[in-house]
């Protein structure tokens, strides 16, 4: 009741309406002749159509003669100031029922409109198109009406005045108690003004202005300790103290009166606003509008952000960024020169004149970025059909909305039908026009469609790809966070980050995640940096990273360092047991990934999508959905490529889901990815490391080389374990390209390239020559198609499983032993075999069980060298899969002219290998490593690094062994690392050779 803006007319009934007004509202009961109201579209309560009550009715006023003086009288009889307009032609819409008055002729100073002369009630030859109407300059009141006693309830009776005031700007004053009195600044802020100002309507609050910024008031204060939230549709709604009640005597002075100034008839409103921020609306004609962006520049926007006293333009987003408006759009073709005060100075094509055609997403489901499409033509808005629907219309909408990259056309009304008009149909998009409209098109309002083929789209919403040759699938990577793009910075960037962000916009898998502003510096923002994905995540920005606008130094905050990625696009392999350069070959088409039959599909269809991919080369083409069989289309069969082809869709094939094929026969590849093993005495599992990035291969240099790092790569080619991480050129010097230095793994990680690295190209000790050398190309040593794996497994314990034909699988235990177990021990480098547990004691594997029926002397140098029943020959169940604990999970003998039972003594702690110093080495020490070894017993304790010096880290010092221990690291010793030896001093042992096992 305390926000009445209309007449309520009661009934005689009423009683508990009139009561409750009487009670919660400023009301007084008096009975008048000539009841007055203004109405009609467009009209507040103190402008509007002229209407009358008489007789029981509510009739109209003809505007014969209808001038400023009669306005005048009206304007006073409702207490809303005075008359400023006089609009003609049934402005605020025409009437229905009686023409009650014409011919009105008033002085200007009756007290109520019937006082004034007229032709008679109801003797007129009028039209409604005639119907009186009046503006009004002020907002004063509102009565409520029963049929005899009529109610003035005193509501939002607020003005503003003082000295230099205007109709958005001064003193705040209420009526109450029929006085006008002011309110106490104690607590007053821009929030309490922003009530003000949105009751005057007078747009946004600037300034809440204290200490009589427009002069002191004089007789009552009616209000103190104003707290509004600003949200409140009255000052009155708002807490205070009580009428008349001040927190101190010190604020019942008029020194202290509060006032406001508006921004006027501008605001910024909208999704997403802020006081500072949104889509801009002026008030004429008594409405709200909104302003067309044909033309909308940084110039008209400057004199928006000025007068509303929020410094300079930084933006003019395009597209109803903000959401779509409603009712009038005001203004268009505005041409500011930066330099007006008001908005409504620059020029414009007029008031309502426009003929914008405007595009928002909605409908059951919708948001900012996903849903039905509507366009906005001849002031209605309309649907789209989908009638050829595709991609590249839907890019259209999405870019012209601000909202990234297209990644669906959802088909038959997904968001909804619509109603109205169906706007366009037919739309035919190359996919870089600006806007819809741009299309081809049948014509506006031009179809056979219905509702229900509602066209929709979804788009990327936060995220996009831009920059110097960019494409849907590669770029600079910008998110929109505060109403603002901004990018990316390279800070801890890699392929995880990437992944996440190729598979936000549907773009397959990530191929390189580029640094150092590969696709151009972007502008403005730098967002987002230290982003750290572990790959998994559905958005980049549910990644870890360093805060919105928080950088980890100012070198991260410049545009240099702009991240960016490169996708595969439209092919992705994926499947169980897939890499990203293995797996069932999948293809994106009409919204959705399908497979690939593999009728026919050979090594050059596999070529082509590696390449694609950028996995380097295609190494096989497994059959018979070895990942896996996919689900829903197979897209693509009767593959027929070259081998040449950039595309695996430039292909010959029989046509999109054209095929008799079943998921049971889904193509898929394994590809060399972009790691590979190279140099002298290379082979498929040990070699020196290459890595390929910019088309090019290159080296990675030994600075921090450790058995972590040589994990990775072991792991990433399906090599088991990592046995040894050779340093300094073990496997011969590379050419070219040093690509990575200061690699540091985890020994977790999927591939060498999602390690941490001192970036592509960058070697540490930039000021020495010494790590651009080759002499450094780090190496690796993998236990080949072997390892250890299972429940509780480590290193050197664990069931035993066999690589082969593409895939890992077990042995089984039947007549399994510790012969057997050492070699599996020796191949791994681990020492000798303890034990060989029985039933799957690390837990049962699955897939295949490869080998039965193993018998090995003990000698062998691989498991596979050993007798056995053939692979995948068995009759067994993975509860008898075999398993082994070795011994030597720390130690091994080393060095030039090493043998397995002598050599450098090196000792594996916080994963890397390091020497033992030869302080007070002797035969006891000897004894204990050549019995942790099963070497026989010590012969000897060559000094002076007899097997060559080693490097890195120098373990263990002042050992002393009683000699029966049965592990090294039992004796004492001074503590890991706590030494002041050189490696011209490391410990060696001879012992007397391998102890048979029986």
């Amino acid at each position: 009741m305390n926000n009445l803006h209309a007449y309520i007319f009661y009934s005689h009934a009423s009683v508990f309406s009139l009561r409750y007004a009487l009670k919660y509202s400023l009301c007084y009961v008096f009975y008048i002749k000539g009841v007055i109201r203004l109405t009609g579209y467009g009209s507040t309560r103190c402008s509007g159509r002229v209407e009358v009550y008489h007789s029981n009715s509510w009739g109209t006023v003809c505007d014969d003669g209808w001038d400023l003086n009669d306005a005048e009288v009206v304007c006073r009889q409702i207490n809303c100031g005075t008359a400023l307009e006089v609009p003609q032609s049934a402005h605020f819409v025409a009437g229905t029922g009686q023409i009650w008055l014409s011919d009105v002729t008033c002085s200007g100073n009756e007290s109520s409109l019937t006082e004034c002369q007229h032709s008679g009630f109801g003797s007129n030859r009028c039209e409604h198109g005639q119907d009186a109407a009046v503006i009004c300059s002020g907002v004063k009141t509102v009565r409520l009406y029963l049929n005899v006693f009529h109610v003035l309830c005193l509501l939002d009776l607020i003005r503003l005045a003082g000295s230099g005031s205007s109709r958005c700007s001064g003193r705040v004053e209420i009526f109450r108690n029929n006085i006008w009195g002011t309110v106490s600044d104690y607590n007053w802020d821009l929030n309490d003004a922003e009530v003000v100002c949105r009751q005057l309507n007078c747009g946004t609050a600037l300034q809440a202005p204290r200490t009589a910024y427009f002069g002191a008031g004089t007789g009552q204060i009616w209000l103190s300790g104003v707290s509004c939230s600003g949200n409140e549709s009255s000052l009155t709604e708002c807490q205070h103290s009580g009428w008349g009640n001040y927190y101190y005597y010190y604020y019942d002075r008029h020194y202290y009166d509060a006032g406001v100034i508006c921004s006027g008839p501008i605001r910024l409103t909208g999704s997403g606003s802020s006081q500072c921020s949104g889509r801009v609306e002026v008030y004429h004609s008594n409405s709200w509008g909104t302003v067309c962006d044909d033309g909308w520049d940084l110039n008209d926007a400057q004199v928006v952000c000025r007068q509303i006293n929020c410094g300079s333009a930084l933006e003019v987003p395009q597209s109803a960024h903000f959401g779509a408006g409603t009712g009038q759009i005001w203004l268009d073709n505005v041409t500011c020169s930066g330099n007006e005060s008001s908005l409504t100075e620059c020029q414009h094509s007029g008031f309502g004149s426009n003929t914008s055609v405007s595009i928002i997403l909605t409908g059951s489901g919708s948001t900012r970025c996903s849903g039905r499409v509507e366009v906005y033509h001849s002031n209605s808005w309309g649907t789209v059909c989908l009638d050829g629907w595709d991609l590249n219309d839907a890019q259209v909408v999405c870019r012209e909305l601000n909202c990234g990259s297209a990644l669906k056309v959802p088909e038959s009304a997904h968001f909804g039908a619509g109603t109205g008009q169906i706007w366009l149909d037919n739309v035919t998009c190359s996919g870089n026009e600006s806007s819809l409209t741009e299309c081809q098109h049948s014509g506006f309002g031009s179809n056979t469609c219905e509702h229900s083929q509602d066209a929709a789209v979804i788009c990327s919403d936060l995220i996009r790809l831009a920059g110097s040759g960019s494409s849907r699938c590669s770029g600079r990577v910008e998110v929109y966070h505060d109403n603002v793009w901004g990018t990316v910075s390279d800070n801890n960037w890699d392929l995880n980050d990437a992944e996440v962000v190729c598979r936000e916009i549907n773009c397959g898998s990530a191929l390189e995640a580029t640094p150092s502003s590969k696709f151009g510096a972007g502008t403005g923002q730098v967002w987002l940096s230290g982003v750290s994905c572990s790959g998994n995540e559905s958005s980049v920005t549910e990644c870890q990273h360093s805060g919105w606008g928080n950088y980890y130094n100012n070198y991260y905050s410049l545009h240099s360092d702009d991240v960016g990625v490169m996708c595969s696009g439209v092919i992705r392999l994926t499947g169980s047991g897939s890499t990203r350069c293995s797996g069932r070959v999948e293809v994106y088409h009409s919204n959705s990934w399908g497979t690939v039959c593999d009728d026919g599909w050979d090594l050059n269809d596999a070529q082509v999508v590696c390449r694609q991919i950028n996995c380097g080369s295609a190494q096989e083409v497994p059959q018979s959905a070895h990942f896996g069989a996919g689900t829903g289309q197979i897209w693509l069969g009767d593959v027929t490529c070259s081998g040449n082809e950039s595309s695996l869709t430039e292909c010959q094939h029989s046509g999109f889901g054209s095929n008799r094929c079943e998921h049971g026969q889904d193509a898929a590849v394994i590809c060399s990815d972009l790691i590979r093993l190279a140099g002298s005495g290379s082979s498929r599992c040990s070699g020196r490391v290459e890595i390929f990035h910019n088309n090019v291969w290159g080296t990675v240099s030994d600075y921090n080389w450790d058995l972590n790092d040589a994990e990775v790569v072991c792991r990433q080619l399906n090599c088991g374990s990592a046995l040894q991480a050779p340093r300094t050129a073990y496997f011969g010097a590379g050419t070219g390209q040093v690509w990575l230095s200061g690699v540091s793994c985890s020994g977790n990680e999927s591939s060498l390239t999602e390690c941490q690295h001192s970036a592509w190209g960058n070697s540490y000790y930039n000021n020495y020559y010494y790590y651009y050398r080759h002499y450094y190309d780090a190496g690796v040593i993998c236990s080949g198609p072997i390892r250890l794996t299972g429940s509780g497994s480590t290193r050197c314990s664990g069931r035993v499983e066999v690589y082969h034909n593409n895939s890992w699988g077990t042995v089984c235990d039947d007549g399994w032993d510790l012969n057997d177990a050492e070699v599996v021990c020796r191949q791994l480098n681990c020492g000798s075999a303890l034990e060989v547990p029985q039933s799957a004691h690390f837990g049962a594997g699955t897939g295949q069980i490869w080998l039965d029926n193993v018998t090995c002397s003990g000698n062998e140098s691989s498991l596979t060298e050993c007798q056995h029943s053939g692979f995948g020959s068995n009759g067994c169940e993975h509860g008898q899969d075999a398993a082994v604990i070795c011994s030597a999970v720390s130690i091994i003998l080393t060095g030039s002219g090493s043998t397995r039972c002598s050599g450098r003594v090196e000792v594996y702690h916080n994963n890397s290998w390091g020497t033992v110093c030869d302080d007070g080495w002797d035969l006891n020490d000897a004894q204990v490593v050549c019995r942790q070894l099963n070497c026989g017993s010590a012969l000897e304790v060559p000094q002076s690094a007899h097997f060559g010096a080693g490097t890195g880290q120098i373990w263990l010092d002042n050992v002393t062994c009683s000699g029966n221990e049965s592990s090294l690291t039992e004796c004492q010793h001074s503590g890991f690392g706590s030494n002041t030896c050189e490696h011209s001093q490391d410990a060696a042992v001879i012992c007397s050779g391998v102890k048979t096992v029986s």
